[in-house]
């Protein structure tokens, strides 16, 4: 469809912007052919409404000969025959009108006038062609460059979700092969306890299947999820693992980034837990600050900001995830100490659609 037909707005502009250009004529056509105004627009109006019928046609011309795409020959070819036609055709019916007119008032004025005007129609035939196509092929620019940036926006969409599938999938490798491992050898010492380290595992996995294709999920349902990690972890790692956490219950039923706590949980306990063979406690707090869910996270520190073996990939994974879903709005702090690792973590209440968005 063309562009200026695509709503109410347009057509009423059009049509405003056409009034004044068959007054003009009309006005003009008075002084060459000596007519009144009467007859200037009982002539000329019909002829303008098939020329405006024209103008709008050429839209589709210049869409079937796109710039980008012919050579220049061919182009100045299909053009210069299209306008020569449209023109004859035009100024053709425009005579037969003009006899029907004659015709219809047993006269012969309008004929005359018409002879008179016919140059000046010629004119206007070209340069309104011209014009036509100057806007069509303007409307033809946007239009690409309108599909080009939508086609841009999905592909970035399209990235984006490939990377928080790969930011979710690198979240827990080093965990499973861990458990696994340990479980092997808890199998040899007791059944029933490998039986339950063996549910939890599979809670674990279940959920990380069900909310992987789901950003938004429900705070309570992240720390159960937290509490399936740290069952299997605690197995493997024995007295050395304390917890020690302080809820706020009233905020169960709010909405969290899917798998945002969990990896910082794993964090403390990879690089506060597993380094030394003494126990040590990680502290979790959560409650509602604000307009915010705050999380504060803290752990033994026993490595070196520069140790070769600290990727802090799973503190980079966790920023691309915030940043992506809450923009700029979310905020992770993290502070090292000499006996203290802590990480602050600031997700403002959000709407899921607002997510989504």
């Amino acid at each position: 469809m063309h562009p200026l037909l695509k709503s109410f707005k347009h057509i009423l502009a059009l049509l405003a912007s056409w009034l004044p250009v068959v007054a003009g004529l009309a006005y003009l056509h008075t002084i060459l052919a000596e007519a009144s105004y009467k007859e200037s627009f009982i002539l000329l109006s019909p002829v303008m409404v098939l020329e405006l019928f024209i103008f709008l046609s050429i839209w589709f011309v210049c869409k079937s000969t796109p710039l980008s795409k012919v050579n220049l020959g061919s182009f100045l070819l299909r053009h210069l025959t299209t306008i020569i036609v449209m023109n004859a055709i035009w100024l053709h019916i425009s005579m037969l009108y003009s006899e029907l007119l004659n015709i219809a008032f047993n006269t012969s004025i309008y004929r005359e006038q018409f002879d008179v005007i016919f140059p000046v129609l010629t004119v206007i035939g070209f340069f309104i062609y011209f014009l036509a196509a100057m806007l069509s092929y303007l409307f033809l620019a946007l239009e690409q460059a309108r599909v080009a940036e939508q086609q841009a926006l999905q592909n970035q969409l399209i990235a984006s979700q490939a990377e928080l599938r790969f930011l979710k999938s690198t979240i827990h490798p080093h965990f499973l092969f861990n458990s696994l491992t340990a479980l092997g050898a808890l199998t040899r010492k007791s059944s029933e306890k490998a039986q339950e380290v063996c549910q939890h595992l599979a809670e674990f996995l279940r959920y990380s299947l069900a909310y992987s294709k789901k950003e938004m999920v429900k705070v309570s349902e992240e720390l159960d999820h937290i509490n399936n990690y740290l069952s299997v972890e605690k197995m493997r790692l024995g007295h050395r693992l304390q917890t020690h956490f302080e809820f706020d219950e009233t905020m169960m039923d709010l909405e969290i980034l899917g798998f945002s706590l969990q990896p910082l949980i794993e964090n403390a306990i990879k690089h506060g837990i597993e380094p030394s063979m003494e126990s040590g406690e990680i502290n979790f707090i959560l409650k509602k600050v604000d307009d915010y869910i705050f999380a504060h996270i803290s752990n033994p520190s026993y490595i070196v900001e520069d140790n070769p073996k600290s990727t802090k990939l799973g503190l980079q994974n966790l920023k691309s995830r915030l940043n992506k879903v809450y923009k700029e709005e979310a905020k992770i702090l993290v502070h090292r100490g000499e006996s203290v690792f802590s990480v602050k973590l600031y997700l403002p209440l959000i709407k899921v659609a607002q997510a989504i968005e």
